[in-house]
């Protein structure tokens, strides 16, 4: 990283932000996508996260790399997201429910069950039944390919602590899918072939 264009930026130079930004578009577009699964809504994390970095670059003391520190302002973006959205979907159904609105059976219809046969659709709607902290390792891991170290360099938990939630991650994955009725090995397979 250039100290120039950096400190340039960390002064308010917005075409040096955008110089040394650039490079990480990509990773902060694909962090979005990985949590979000909707392409509107990951673009808007997305941006905000750009916006969050613009505000806080100032601060920025390069204990970790640029790299680790923009995950991380877009993962905790995304996360923040996902819980807004999940109030809003809790105070949507109280607020039915007041008026005696009773909600249809929640089952999938026959035609998701056909879409959760897809591996890559199963896996994400398993994923995201993970636990915050358990999903952010995986997904660092299997999905970013990144090894311990690096992980526990950008959740700023011990190596131990991270091997910890991967192998959990795996175990509930297992279990998420057997409760759906699916044959879960080929996946948790894969995801164990990438993570090591």
């Amino acid at each position: 990283m250039d100290e120039l264009i950096l400190r340039r930026a960390q002064k308010g130079d917005t075409a040096a932000f955008e110089q040394l930004i650039t490079p990480y578009e990509q990773l902060v577009w694909r962090v979005c996508w990985h949590y979000i699964h909707h392409t509107e809504d990951a673009r808007d994390c997305a941006q905000e996260a750009m916006v969050k970095a613009w505000r806080a670059l100032p601060r920025y003391r390069q204990e970790c790399s640029l790299e680790t520190w923009l995950y991380r302002i877009a993962a905790s973006c995304c996360l923040d997201f996902l819980r807004r959205q999940k109030r809003r979907a809790a105070e949507s159904t109280d607020a039915l429910a007041e008026s005696g609105f009773d909600p249809a059976d929640p089952a999938p219809q026959p035609e998701e069950t056909i879409l959760r046969r897809d591996e890559k659709q199963q896996l994400r709607n398993a994923m995201d039944q993970l636990p915050e902290d358990m999903r952010t390792a995986l997904i660092l891991s299997a999905v970013e390919g990144r090894k311990y170290e690096e992980i526990a360099q950008i959740t700023g938990v011990a190596a131990g602590t991270v091997k910890s939630r991967i192998n959990r991650a795996r175990q509930k994955l297992t279990e998420i899918l057997h409760r759906w009725e699916q044959t879960p090995q080929p996946i948790v397979q894969h995801i164990e072939r990438r993570s090591t």
